[in-house]
């Protein structure tokens, strides 16, 4: 059985491990190897909509050091399918 997949409020990344919030609303503590996001943490004091706009203002960097992005991997395309509608970066 495939395990189930949940996607950064942040960034768009749809292959994150577990959510954001669990079922009773607390955080995760999970971080985005995409935008490197600590949900709980980074998200405490900012929206996602703002962690999303200093992610792009940065240049949109894959995060993590020991999860290479996926093949092919682009930013605006990804943030685009999530729905966020960015344009190009």
């Amino acid at each position: 059985m495939a395990k189930r997949k949940f996607t950064c409020p942040v960034c768009g990344f749809a292959a994150l491990t577990e959510p954001h919030v669990d079922p009773m609303g607390s955080p995760s503590y999970a971080i985005c190897p995409c935008c490197g996001i600590e949900f709980g943490n980074d998200d405490e004091n900012r929206t996602h909509v703002q962690l999303r706009a200093e992610w792009l203002a940065k240049g949109s960097p894959w995060w993590s050091e020991r999860q290479p992005p996926p093949s092919n991997w682009n930013a605006s395309e990804q943030l685009n399918a999530a729905g966020f509608n960015v344009g190009p970066n």
